[in-house]
């Protein structure tokens, strides 16, 4: 009743084992198999992290004197988080053991996904959130303990080297990848989010792709792949609903024809739009894309931030800050980013992504 999927040079599981409810078991196993499609399925007999979900998370709380700060309570062996969206137990000797709780919050309306700009229903919805707020969140504390860290950026892999693409949300990393996937010299390592080591390496992270609507107006051959796995209801949204905040997730197997599970980082090249209508290319130093990307990564994990410091602010907390934590990050992004090669390049506002993809090209920087 497990799902395990490879995480750096790890394994995580994900198991639904401890939920009572069987049709709610078999409805959060399919969701959990939806999210994580792109990642790695791993036989690993050493699990680094352990994802339980539980309909009854009370049954496994063993403590019964709490500190507490609203419902988010340490113990002197377990943690409890509870708030409106989230409930979640660990053991304090074991932080990378977390106990989920699910429920069954489907309603009629909720269960048509068709009005889900992302075509989900509660349930899927729910696992999502873990992804999010749960799953990022112990990886990266997994990560930083263990010298790598998870970068804003989507890769590829080019000549058995890595270069990377780190921006912020909607600049175009995720349409780069796109137009690289037609191309057969080109390896997918990850898309939105790049573990990176210390050592300047860049692993493999599965998160689907994101396909809007106005990226297919781009890369025509999207819409004979997304004929070919969308569902019909899913069509059906995409025909009559226009607004390009729709979303359908595509596996980076199903654009990719091969992808790489570790390289070594060649460059990293920063993302950034500016007003002009012409595209330039500056070299940068280690300080100034620490400067960019450092604030970008906090961003994006603001929610998740949030939760850790109430954590991190109870006494006999197992849980650091994140001012220790991006501290942390900061090393390891300065190890990384030292001995590289650094580039930014400033980005027409509203552009194609095709011209980004040529002017790249024509620069030297995809050799």
């Amino acid at each position: 009743m497990s799902l395990i999927f490879k995480h750096k040079n790890v394994a995580f599981s994900l198991s639904v084992s401890k939920i009572e409810d069987k049709d709610l078991q078999q409805k959060i196993q399919l969701a959990l198999k939806d999210v994580f499609t792109g990642f790695i399925s791993d036989a690993a007999e050493c699990i680094a992290l352990e994802f339980i979900f539980t309909d009854n998370i009370k049954s496994f709380i063993v403590d019964t004197e709490f500190i507490r700060v609203k419902d988010v309570k340490v113990g002197k062996t377990q943690t409890h988080f509870k708030d409106g969206e989230l409930d979640f137990l660990i053991d304090n000797s074991n932080k990378f053991k977390v106990y989920i709780n699910v429920s069954d919050n489907e309603t009629l309306k909720s269960s048509l996904r068709i009005f889900n700009k992302a075509f989900k229903n509660n349930i899927e919805l729910q696992i999502t959130t873990f992804y999010y707020r749960i799953f990022l969140l112990f990886t990266q504390i997994w990560n930083v303990e263990n010298n790598c860290s998870y970068v804003h950026a989507s890769a590829i892999e080019l000549n058995g080297k890595s270069i990377l693409f780190t921006a912020d949300s909607g600049v175009g990393k995720s349409s780069l990848l796109f137009k690289f996937s037609q191309g057969d010299n080109f390896k997918f390592i990850a898309d939105d989010l790049t573990i990176i080591s210390d050592q300047a390496e860049s692993y493999y992270q599965g998160r689907c792709l994101s396909v809007k609507p106005y990226h297919l107006i781009f890369y025509n051959f999207l819409s004979d792949r997304l004929s070919l796995l969308m569902s019909r209801m899913q069509k059906l949204q995409w025909k009559f609903l226009k607004d390009n905040r729709l979303t359908f997730r595509i596996s980076p197997n199903d654009l990719f024809s091969s992808i790489s599970q570790k390289s070594d980082i060649k460059g990293i090249i920063h993302l950034c739009n500016h007003d002009k209508n012409t595209f330039e290319l500056k070299n940068i130093t280690t300080e100034e894309l620490m400067d960019f990307t450092i604030p970008i990564l906090t961003n994006e994990f603001f929610l998740a931030n949030h939760k850790l410091n109430i954590l991190a602010s109870l006494p006999n907390s197992p849980f650091n800050n994140s001012a220790i934590l991006y501290k942390k990050v900061s090393e390891i992004y300065f190890q990384a980013f030292k001995n590289v090669s650094l580039k930014l390049v400033l980005v027409p506002y509203m552009s194609n992504p095709n011209d980004l993809f040529d002017f790249l090209k024509s620069e030297g920087c995809l050799k």
